[in-house]
């Protein structure tokens, strides 16, 4: 073997070590989190009485030996269960409370090959339910806290460049810029760019004029040498960013990155998230695609809607004195009415009121509507502390229980502003599909206020992926992840 093999063998190694190492962390937590599940669940249940009851011809020392004689199956079973749930794949991004949900749902199905397992072998079967489901809720949270702090310790890794992934990034400069700064601003996300390649020769000039990372990121070549370039550097994951998707060359790509052990990323741009609700569906034999199937099943739309109710009105009722408290000092905080209340457009396009706690002056736009900015003028003393917290968002409850918003949803905008966006912004009345919400995808990852085009058209990306991807459990995670925001003052002052 030459010397350009071996370096070859040794980055496709470096390359599968990256990739591997996450999953071998978390299979050693899941391992030792199966584990201390057994005696835990065996321990509670003697500290509660329930075996007394349950097991009476057994003392704890017998129930000890035959737990922990079956404690290497029980770790197998439930390492194939988390195999098999793909909890051992994509570590690096998938989110945590998808991965925690994940959990929770390969351990209730789980569960339920034990309960037909002794269903059918076991005359006392009824004995054996509250146990497996008090074992279930046991492992559950073990597992889940294992895998938190295993995610945490290899962020510290990633960040220190411990583990890393060895990337290229491919396509349009302006959009390689973009990720590659994001990139370098958040090093816990484990990716190290070893070079680019760009489409065409003539992109070379526009990613000259990127200053920070055409001086510190080598161009490794263009599209038509992309073969060549990626034997060579064998990274171990190739990231594409199209202005206009080429599917022929990026179909070539995918085969070759294919044959060469490599993983493919590719970032649509808005037509994509758009048309991410298309569905092919066939008439007759003829093949169509539906753009616009339903976003949620009828029973989740039903659950969604009686979330948004009773949690409402337990806000509402339950926040009354805090409401009373918060008028009182917006009304001795400066002049004005305690209520500010805004025209916003909702679902389909419908006109409603919105209603705040003032948090600005009065006659803010006097000279006309405009977003707010950091550090704005025109918010009050008090105001900005009611934003940064979200607190001044708390009279919006009441939007929510009249059905005109949702918890969860893109923001209500006005109607000045949705004229100037659908005429400047592709496929922006798109967000017009579902009720306006609370919080959304965007306000837990985009923490700015949005003051240019670019800007909006960047929010308009967390909301398509949020419509695109609407389900009960993206619900409750967009508002556990703005619920640790508030307490963080994040907001937005």
């Amino acid at each position: 073997m030459n010397r350009s093999g071996f370096i070859s063998l040794k980055k496709r190694f470096a390359s599968l070590a990256a990739r591997s190492t996450p999953a071998i962390f978390q299979l050693f937590g899941d391992a030792i989190a199966i584990g201390l599940a057994l005696p835990v669940f065996i321990q509670l249940g003697f500290f509660t009485g329930f075996y007394s009851i349950s097991f009476p011809l057994y003392d704890e020392s017998i129930l000890n030996s035959i737990f922990l004689s079956i404690l290497p199956a029980t770790i197998l079973y439930w390492i194939c269960m988390f195999w098999l749930a793909g909890l051992y794949r994509n570590w690096f991004v998938r989110s945590p409370f998808t991965e925690v949900f994940t959990v929770i749902r390969a351990i209730a199905l789980g569960s339920l090959f034990v309960f037909l397992a002794i269903l059918f072998t076991s005359a006392n079967f009824h004995g054996f339910r509250l146990k497996i489901i008090l074992y279930a809720i046991i492992l559950c949270i073990l597992v889940s806290i294992s895998r938190i702090i295993i995610r945490v310790f290899q962020r510290a890794l990633r960040r220190k460049g411990i583990i890393k992934v060895e990337t290229i990034l491919m396509g349009n400069p302006d959009k390689i810029a973009d990720l590659y700064i994001t990139m370098t601003q958040n090093p816990s996300w484990g990716y190290r760019a070893q070079g680019v390649i760009l489409t065409h020769e003539t992109d070379l000039i526009d990613w000259q004029k990127r200053v920070v990372p055409s001086t510190t990121l080598p161009v490794l070549g263009y599209s038509n040498q992309a073969q060549q370039i990626l034997s060579k550097e064998s990274p171990s994951d190739v990231i594409v960013m199209m202005e206009q998707t080429d599917h022929r060359w990026l179909l070539d790509i995918v085969m070759q990155c294919r044959e060469l052990g490599i993983s493919v990323k590719i970032q649509p741009d808005l037509y994509e998230i758009f048309t991410g609700q298309a569905r092919l569906l066939a008439i007759h034999g003829m093949p169509l695609i539906d753009i616009n199937p339903e976003l949620l099943k009828t029973w989740e739309r039903v659950v969604k809607r009686i979330f948004d109710i009773v949690f409402s009105a337990i806000v509402l009722l339950l926040g009354l004195p805090f409401l009373l408290i918060t008028a009182i000092l917006v009304k001795l905080d400066s002049k004005g009415p305690i209520f500010f209340s805004q025209i916003r457009v909702g679902k389909n396009g419908k006109i409603f009121t919105m209603y705040k706690f003032r948090s600005m002056i009065t006659d803010a736009e006097a000279e006309g509507p405009r977003w707010a900015s950091v550090n704005d003028p025109r918010v009050t003393r008090l105001g900005r502390f009611l934003r940064k917290s979200h607190l001044d968002e708390i009279p919006q409850f009441w939007n929510v229980l009249k059905g005109e918003m949702s918890l969860v949803g893109p923001r209500p905008e006005r109607p000045f502003f949705v004229e100037k966006f659908k005429k400047d912004v592709p496929y922006y009345l798109r967000r017009l599909v579902i009720r306006p919400g609370l919080t959304g995808w965007n306000q837990v990852h985009y923490r700015d206020y949005e003051e240019t085009l670019e800007e909006i058209t960047n929010r308009l990306k967390h909301d398509f992926y949020y419509i695109e991807n609407m389900s009960l459990q993206l619900d409750v995670e967009i508002i556990i992840r703005t619920v640790i925001r508030v307490f963080r003052g994040q907001g937005q002052a």
